[in-house]
């Protein structure tokens, strides 16, 4: 008898220092250690992990967290109450890689007022920040964050 956790798929994009963007899995628990509800990629990336175990080509890796530039995926229909304390700030993001990333940051269950984009850049307890273009959402590491320019 095997005992396994059943996960839930995820295809990413993955750019790392140094390479060029490649498209993995990863793979996301049944539920959150962070709050109430399955993983989500921002608690994969933001949780202990120091490294991420993911499959790219067939090929089951361990990605070093602190080589990870940003995490691209298909953006994820809103699921979040407009009554509540979301507030979106249009921005653009210059990783260290060269990409542009021009979206929103949603600043989603933090009161008003820490929730400016400086509050959010400067959060310790994330080391990925989250911008949502049209059709895409972004996972940037805030260490590979050359540039911010709020719109």
């Amino acid at each position: 008898m095997a005992y396994q956790v059943p996960m839930i798929e995820v295809a990413v994009m993955v750019a790392m220092s140094g390479l060029d963007p490649e498209e993995h899995f990863v793979y996301l628990a049944p539920f959150s250690d962070r709050r109430e509800g399955p993983e989500s990629v921002a608690d994969y990336l933001n949780g202990r992990r120091r490294f991420f175990p993911m499959v790219a080509g067939g090929v089951p890796k361990m990605v070093n967290r602190d080589q990870v530039i940003w995490v691209r995926y298909e953006k994820l229909p809103d699921v979040v109450d407009l009554d509540s304390t979301l507030v979106e700030r249009l921005t653009i993001l210059e990783p260290i890689d060269g990409a542009r990333i021009e979206g929103v940051v949603p600043t989603i269950d933090r009161p008003r007022e820490q929730s400016r984009l400086s509050d959010v850049l400067n959060d310790a307890r994330e080391e990925f920040l989250r911008i949502d273009d049209e059709e895409e959402t972004y996972y940037v590491n805030k260490a590979f964050i050359r540039r911010v320019i709020p719109r």
